[in-house]
């Protein structure tokens, strides 16, 4: 079913380069970005707290004590920051922040107020590692205990604001910049879960429109064969009405692949009306067709094009109508297709297609682009409409699995985690807005000096939100030339007023110059920015150390500012390709599935018609060679029955064939590299369904965990024994699957382990393998 020209059942081994290696790679640079601009950030916030304890006059042992706690902070902090703190233990979760604490505040006892600088990371920690509402008890709990330690310290009053302000916001900053890359992270991880599920989905269509549209075709010419074949020799008339028969549901049947794999594919509805009449014709039927449609979008000429097909096939499939009457116009905006037909006699009260027939699926597709199907008896005429708005664009509910449609009249709302980065965003802005305004009133301007520095203050925020939200490199350049100039009036223009440099004067203006330009210029400039408040504190005769305190606190705080900004803009761009990869999935099965009823039902299905064609011809001179023809017909519709039931069944249950073809979907979907040797040739039934599970789980665990490039797949029989391996690289040091009771795959093993089997973890070497193995006399019971 998924080689490429070989037995249905084998896969030769090869090597599949991953069709969205661009979209893994930007999902992967997200990553380092997060984890790169948090490292940074931190190390940044540790050099400023050691400037301020500097210029405070520490020295000596007092010096190295506050490094050396100020190096336990920054490590614990870094591990919660960059890991996976939630899934820790809890005691190793309390003892890091039991540690983290008395390395926080221990330093107050020698340090004085100055400590406080790193208090920020405690709180932050603090939102990392504790779920559920008492993390921000805790993450107040170190404002208050960073004011009760300036307050014991004698700080002034504006002092203690500021302090336990810093401390609030600095926590909230290090909590924004470390889970929007776990953020990041979860994303690209659940790109493949999502790939998944739109295959899943487009496989239960599949097995749908198979049984819809095959299923009962191929048994009816099953059913007449056999009959023609016991008429004869004695009742060759009868035999050739029967034969007559099952060249036309052959040919329908013909149709009906045309249908399932033709759906697949952008479709004309102009070329279907000109098939339709020259099937109609062929059928002996009086036709009429006009169209005056033309330009419609391709999703919308698809599903009517899918329609007229559906409805002409049930024309020919269960009616003995001599007439056909075929329109497709445009009346106010609404396309109408109807396609009438006489000789029509419905059951009372079908005014509707039930769901799961071939007419019934369409009024789903419909629905998808804002149309109906509707169906009327009238004067002996059976009529079928479909309408739709001339203007629709949205794909059938199979091309768009990922996406939930939202109410009508309402917008569909973001994803909650793009929501989460462009809260956390704002609030942080805003945040440093405001310690910019607390840190010029510690200068004690005048009350209008103060008014005008808010106000540049509130322009420089507001521009920055706008450039943080709304992807400046797409803009003009005009556009970004005149909010960068906006930015710099707003940053220079206060020291008319208020004579000096102010903390991180700079710094919004530093961000910006990162988000809004592209290449190596924008560090150049980054750098300049930075320089010139270096340069402007030493003009207007400010000591060394606040000359250096005003550039890192400028540098840092653009780091800052860009690094929330463009991790809340990786979150959009991840979060946009997900739906890139569930389209390729889809893509990939509906090109597998064109290729299976291709290979499986098209050959069978001109074989039937060639030799129901030639025994019609021989009869009733030669009935005995005629008799031979039928025998062949009745061998290959049950070879054709039994072809149906490996596509559909291999869609709609679980086998380690189909399983093997979805991983390697999805996995390539998923940008990895993916080579698959699996052969189910002696496998028997009853461990079909169990191996399929395992690789499903062991593929989900893949995507959901791992970071790695390549997967291979073997599976197959050795002597007595059926064996399934999944190795992938790219994994961590130690890292394996977890087996443990409650997990998908330590339930799977328990079931192996009750037939015999068993489910084993083992790496090296950056390589994660896993290996399930069952004797192929076991029994799915548990008994041998």
């Amino acid at each position: 079913m998924a080689g490429d020209g070989g037995s249905p059942h084998r896969w030769p081994a090869r090597s599949v380069p991953g069709p969205q290696g661009e979209t893994r790679a930007d999902g992967l640079g997200a990553l380092r970005m997060a984890r790169a601009v948090t490292t940074a950030v931190l190390f940044g916030y540790v050099l400023n707290a050691s400037v301020f304890v500097w210029v405070d006059g520490l020295r000596g042992l007092g010096l190295a004590g506050f490094g050396a706690c100020l190096a336990v902070v920054f490590l614990l902090q870094l591990a919660h920051s960059t890991g996976d703190t939630l899934e820790w233990p809890v005691r190793a979760r309390v003892l890091a922040l039991s540690a983290q604490a008395v390395a926080t505040f221990a330093p107050f006892l020698w340090a004085g107020t100055q400590a406080g600088t790193i208090a920020g990371f405690l709180a932050g920690s603090m939102l990392l590692a504790v779920t559920g509402p008492p993390r921000w008890a805790l993450y107040g709990s170190v404002g208050c205990g960073v004011l009760l330690a300036l307050w014991l310290g004698e700080a002034a009053p504006v002092g203690l604001f500021y302090g336990a302000y810093f401390t609030l916001l600095t926590g909230l900053m290090v909590y924004g910049v470390s889970s929007l890359a776990t953020l990041v992270d979860m994303v690209h991880a659940a790109r493949g879960e999502l790939a998944r599920v739109a295959v899943v989905q487009e496989r239960l269509r599949v097995a749908r429109d198979l049984h819809d549209l095959l299923g009962h075709d191929l048994s009816a010419i099953t059913v007449k064969s056999e009959l023609a074949y016991r008429l004869l020799p004695g009742a060759a008339e009868r035999a050739r009405q029967e034969l007559q028969d099952v060249l036309a549901v052959a040919r329908r049947s013909l149709a009906d692949v045309r249908v399932v794999a033709g759906g697949y594919r952008p479709m004309s509805l102009a070329a279907e009306l000109t098939s339709a009449e020259s099937m109609l014709v062929a059928a002996e039927m009086r036709v009429r067709v006009r169209s005056s449609v033309e330009g419609l979008p391709e999703s919308l000429e698809t599903v009517l094009a899918v329609v007229l097909r559906e409805a002409v096939t049930n024309v020919l499939r269960h009616s003995k109508a001599q007439h056909c009457v075929i329109e497709a116009t445009v009346e106010a905006g609404r396309v109408r297709l109807s396609v009438d037909n006489d000789g029509v006699e419905p059951a009372p009260g079908a005014a509707r297609f039930g769901n799961g027939s071939g007419l019934g699926n369409l009024e789903v597709r419909l629905a998808a682009v804002g149309g109906t199907l509707a169906v009327t008896v009238e004067d002996g005429w059976f009529r079928l409409t479909a309408e739709a708005p001339q203007a629709a664009e949205a794909a059938g509910p199979s091309e768009r699995p990922q996406e939930e449609a939202a109410p009508p009249g309402q917008v569909a709302s973001q994803p909650w985690h793009l929501r989460v980065a462009r809260l956390i965003t704002v609030v942080v802005l805003i945040g440093y807005g405001l310690l910019l305004v607390v840190n010029v009133f510690a200068l004690e301007p005048s009350a209008l000096a103060l008014a005008g520095f808010a106000a540049c203050v509130a322009v420089l925020v507001g521009v920055q939100i706008v450039l943080s939200l709304h992807e400046p490199r797409s803009w003009p350049a005009w556009a970004r030339g005149g909010a960068l100039a906006l930015q710099a009036a707003a940053t220079v223009l206060p020291l008319s007023w208020i004579g000096t440099p102010w903390g991180s004067m700079g710094g919004f203006l530093a961000g910006s110059l990162l988000l809004t330009l592209a290449g190596r210029a924008r560090w150049a400039l980054y750098a300049a920015a930075g320089s010139g408040v270096l340069l402007l504190s030493l003009t207007h005769g400010e000591p060394m150390e606040w000359s250096a305190y005003l550039t890192i606190s400028t540098l840092l705080t653009g780091l800052v500012v860009y690094g929330i900004s463009s991790l809340a803009g990786l979150v959009t761009q991840v979060d946009q390709a997900r739906g890139e990869l569930a389209k390729m999935a889809v893509t990939r099965e509906r090109l597998r599935v064109a290729r299976d009823l291709h290979d499986l039902l098209g050959h069978d299905l001109s074989a039937m018609t060639m030799k129901s064609e030639l025994a019609y011809r021989l009869l009733p001179r030669f009935a005995g060679r005629a008799k031979t023809e039928i025998a062949d017909v009745l061998d290959i519709a049950r070879q054709a029955i039994a072809g149906v039931r490996t596509v559909a069944g291999g869609y709609q249950h679980m086998s380690l064939a189909a399983e093997a073809d979805s991983a390697l979907s999805t996995l390539t979907a998923a940008g990895m590299t993916v080579r698959v040797d699996v052969s189910v040739d002696g496998v028997p039934d009853e461990l079909d369904a169990v191996f399929a599970m395992v690789l499903r789980e062991a593929v989900t665990d893949v995507l959901r965990h791992g970071d790695g490039a390549e997967c291979r797949i073997t599976a197959g029989v050795t002597g007595h024994e059926v064996r399934l391996s999944v190795a992938t690289d790219g994994a961590p040091p130690g890292a394996l699957p977890t087996l443990e009771s409650g997990t998908g795959l330590g339930d799977l093993a328990a079931r192996l382990r009750a037939i015999g089997g068993r489910l084993t973890a083992e790496s090296g070497e950056g390589t994660v393998r896993l290996v399930a193995t069952a004797p192929t006399g076991a029994m799915t019971d548990g008994r041998r």
